[in-house]
């Protein structure tokens, strides 16, 4: 018995089982994937979905070209008038935008604003894990955890196909 108060066997013939189980379960997701994938590559290829398809993207091309188009204009009529709205539908936002340097801004966040830098992850640990035997990070530590595995593959384990 462990401390859960399971017995060895008991932990094992769980770890059959649900490892049985979590095979025929992504066997289920995979077929079931697959009849969805046939069944829409059939939808696709029929003379509706063609049409209907063509239309949207047609559509979609030719409102993005009328929508800058209108962007331009209300912003002209604003730039004429004064007037920021064009149309209660085409209307104009005064935003205030930055222009910065960022070298310079990331040189004073450095020395004035911390908490405006964000540490890139990904970059800091693969340079830690690359200079740990040059030149270790003294407040970087590497622990070792157990961490589950479980094969992508679980078709020879589902019921009825194999045993253990």
């Amino acid at each position: 018995m462990d401390g859960s108060g399971k017995s060895l066997e008991a932990v094992q013939e769980l770890i059959i089982s649900s490892v049985r189980e979590l095979g025929q379960l992504r066997s289920d997701a995979a077929q079931a994937k697959s009849e969805l994938d046939a069944m829409k590559k059939e939808l696709e290829a029929s003379e509706r979905w063609q049409t209907h398809s063509t239309m949207q993207k047609e559509a979609k091309e030719r409102a993005s070209v009328v929508e800058a188009g209108l962007r331009k204009l209300t912003i002209e009529f604003f730039e004429r008038t004064g007037d920021k709205t064009a149309h209660e539908a085409a209307k104009v936002r005064i935003v205030e935008l930055l222009e910065y340097d960022e070298e310079q801004a990331k040189a004073w966040a450095i020395e004035n604003l911390h908490e405006a830098l964000n540490l890139d992850v990904d970059t800091f640990e693969e340079y830690a894990k690359g200079v740990r035997n040059i030149k270790p990070l003294p407040f970087v530590t590497f622990k070792k955890e157990p961490q589950p595995y479980i094969s992508r593959n679980l078709s020879q384990y589902i019921a009825g196909e194999s045993e253990v």
